[in-house]
């Protein structure tokens, strides 16, 4: 099941580029480029081509609902990723207010957490495992 069935029904059918990049949520147009850049480096590394992403920066509030009702955690995570089909790789729900706290402990800026925490989803759902993704999170940021 979709975790949003209307955002996914307005989607457009993968472009020739190597992924098309969505991202929901954002309102700086130069840290959209930043990321829609880094990840269609990453999916050049990795030899995937005609793909579509969504990336949704959200609050608390949204991923709390989805963490309760998908993983039957009632409480806010930092990031959620979703798989799709051969087409639609999948959905990355960021906590944007998980990523300022996470910052703020970790005394870096909100938009190095923020890109982290998207990789950290894409590497999920590019199937992987926690310790391998550690390293490439290292290399592409």
């Amino acid at each position: 099941m979709l975790p949003d069935r209307q955002l996914s029904r307005k989607l457009s059918k993968p472009t020739k580029k190597r992924v098309k990049v969505n991202i929901f949520g954002l309102k700086n147009g130069k840290l959209k480029k930043e990321i829609t850049e880094l990840i269609n480096k990453i999916f050049k590394k990795e030899r995937i081509k005609n793909k579509e992403l969504n990336i949704i920066i959200c609050d608390d509030k949204f991923i709390k609902k989805l963490n309760r009702k998908f993983l039957k955690r009632n409480y806010p995570t930092d990031v959620l990723a979703f798989n799709f089909d051969k087409d639609f790789l999948g959905e990355i729900y960021v906590s944007k207010d998980q990523a300022l706290k996470q910052a703020k402990e970790d005394k870096v800026k909100y938009t190095c957490r923020l890109k982290y925490l998207i990789l950290h989803g894409l590497f999920h759902l590019l199937s992987y495992s926690h310790w391998e993704m550690e390293s490439l999170i290292i290399k592409y940021l």
